[in-house]
């Protein structure tokens, strides 16, 4: 028999982690580092080659010094997971090879994982409302159903790869185990985490799409309880709950109807499990589904019409910054004329804003006579007709002469004739005032006529404001876009759901298929890294000594089928809380499946 120790110094080691602000595949810079599992790291990333550079999150993992045909298989199922979108998925945008790492770009979600949400809860001694559980419920059902549908299987359904975005639950994380793990028995028992993991995983059955309802009940009693459905001291006596113990039941403040769907989605015969379509059939679901419905459909309403009000906002805000900017140029120009022209502007400006004046008061006296005469007309007085228009133009023209100089269009409105070819045409000359008091030295002059108009070196710093402002807006309205579009799609998958009786729809088992041989030099090698990662988290956590006692204790003790209640009583000479020793058991636990599958693919 190979040694373990052998297996694991042969094994890839882990690569060096990113730095912030490194550039990754030329496009992505990463901002944060966002944690790290027995897989690989995960980091916040920008992607460059999107609009307003948009987060992601990249997820390395290290896989050792891999062959390019090594990877073909994977990177054909990373195009498959690439076309899969739904709102209650995490999108899966790309997949590639980086040095000695595997590298996933999925979409980023603010609001973290729902493990963490619950811990939140936990600490704070607060429980979800069933509202908000039936919800999230459904929405992880909806994903569940649509991967499904798509002969697509999750093997790693848990509270830590469930992720909130906007309060609403998207499925994340399968692509690590659909790319990296095969379909094989052992990727089953290293994928999976033993709190979910179903009774026939456990023991070697085989995974399939039931395992999947399964595991999607433990995260519903775990919503509901705040912990897991299936506890224990250590890692073997979790697995004897979920395999032959007894199952549990929601507390008396969740309805019957509730917890009767998740105690028929923990049936320990996968056969007699319900599969998503038969749980989106109940009626209890059926009713809840028809709820979200209207609920969601509101929210999209209400959310369009605030987006037309910041819309028009928008465009109002626009306009103004517009003329502002306008008016700032028009200033600019003035400030470069003399005190004189200046002065002829302002006098030009005011004397079409009197001609207009008189304008407008010359058209409403002549509606306003127009009417008088047809009141006339209509009560049959033979008067003689007046000529109107003709007395509102003469009387417009009358005002016109004696008032000060108009502007040139205005001039030749009243019926003077164009000038002569010695007339100065400039329009300032013709608005020029007979006498001048403006005094011909600039300097006099400046003191003279006070320029009302401020300075205009603000208009530099006011487009910089405008295009400060038209960035957080786009980003405010991508944020709402985001959101809009995330609810928009969950009615359309309501409504496609309510309106799908599935008729003549038999309950069809998901079987994962035959691993593809490119994926076994991946499958093993990722388990030896996971093997490998559990045990320096163990001496991490217990120390070296230490660790190395309880090791070889339950070792032995396992091999030898020791009794639980005295495995329990020897470790806690050992150790005060004897649960730290649960990494450790699990770890003995995947090493002999790792030996195990080893040893079946050596030659005879």
């Amino acid at each position: 028999m190979p040694n373990f120790q052998e297996l694991l110094k042969s094994s890839s080691t882990e690569s060096a982690s990113i730095c912030s602000g490194t550039i990754v595949a030329g496009r992505y810079i990463t901002q944060q580092k966002l944690g790290s599992g027995s897989f690989g790291t995960v980091y916040l990333v920008l992607d460059k080659k999107t609009q307003n550079e948009e987060l992601k999150v990249l997820k390395e993992i290290s896989v050792g010094d891999l062959n390019p045909n090594e990877t073909v298989q994977a990177n054909l199922e990373a195009q498959l997971l690439s076309k899969l979108d739904h709102p209650a998925i995490v999108k899966f945008y790309a997949s590639f090879l980086e040095k000695e790492s595997f590298c996933i770009i999925t979409e980023f979600c603010e609001g973290r994982d729902l493990d963490l949400k619950i811990q939140e809860y936990k600490k704070a001694g607060d429980m979800f409302s069933e509202c908000q559980i039936v919800e999230w419920f459904i929405e992880l059902l909806l994903g569940v159903n649509y991967m499904h549908e798509r002969r697509i299987l999750h093997r790693d359904l848990k509270a830590k790869n469930i992720f909130l975005k906007n309060n609403h639950l998207k499925i994340g994380d399968f692509g690590v185990s659909r790319l990296l793990m095969g379909s094989c028995d052992l990727a089953t028992t290293f994928t999976g985490t033993p709190y979910y993991m179903s009774p026939e995983a456990l023991k070697h059955q085989g995974y399939d799409s039931k395992s999947d309802i399964w595991s999607l009940a433990c995260i519903l009693y775990e919503m509901c309880c705040l912990d897991h459905a299936f506890t224990g001291y250590n890692f073997m006596s979790v697995v004897f709950k979920i395999v032959e113990g007894e199952t549990p039941s929601l507390p008396e403040k969740y309805s019957s109807k509730l917890n009767a769907v998740m105690k028929s989605m923990l049936n320990k015969d996968p056969s007699l499990r319900p599969s998503t379509e038969e749980i989106l059939k109940i009626i209890y679901i059926n009713e809840q589904l028809k709820h979200m419905k209207c609920k969601f459909s509101d929210m999209t309403l209400k959310h369009k019409a605030l987006n037309c009000q910041k819309e028009a906002a928008q465009i109002l805000h626009a306009v103004q910054k517009k003329v502002h900017l306008q008016t700032l140029r028009e200033l600019a120009e003035v400030q470069k004329m003399t005190p004189r022209e200046r002065m002829r502007l302002r006098k030009l400006n005011a004397a079409d804003e009197k001609a207009e004046k008189l304008k407008r008061l010359a058209e409403e006296n002549y509606q306003e006579n127009h009417k008088r005469m047809l009141e006339l007309k209509c009560r049959n007085f033979q008067r003689q007709s007046v000529d109107v228009l003709h007395e509102s133009e003469e009387h417009a023209t009358k005002h016109l002469a004696q008032s000060q100089p108009v502007s040139a269009r205005d001039y030749k409105s009243m019926g003077h004739h164009e000038q002569s070819e010695n007339d100065t045409p400039d329009r300032l000359c013709m608005s020029e005032p007979v006498e001048c008091d403006i005094p011909e030295d600039p300097n006099i002059a400046e003191e003279y006529y006070n320029d009302g108009f401020d300075s205009c070196s603000e208009a530099s710093e006011d487009e910089d404001e405008e295009r400060e402002g038209e960035e957080q807006t786009s980003q405010t309205v991508d944020k709402t876009f985001q959101q809009d579009s995330d609810i928009e799609a969950m009615v359309r998958c309501l409504e496609n759901v309510l309106s799908c009786t599935f008729s003549g729809t038999k309950n069809v088992t998901i079987v994962a298929p035959a691993m593809p041989q490119g994926l076994r030099t991946m499958n093993d090698t990722m388990a030896e890294i996971k093997v490998k990662r559990m045990r320096e988290s163990a001496i991490q956590n217990l120390g070296a000594e230490v660790f190395e006692k309880v090791y070889d204790y339950l070792k032995t003790a396992r091999r030898q089928n020791a009794d639980e209640n005295e495995i329990k009583e020897h470790l806690q000479n050992v150790i005060s809380k004897s649960s730290d020793c649960f990494e450790v058991d699990q770890l003995i636990f995947f090493e002999e499946q790792l030996l195990a599958s080893l040893e079946k693919q050596i030659p005879a």
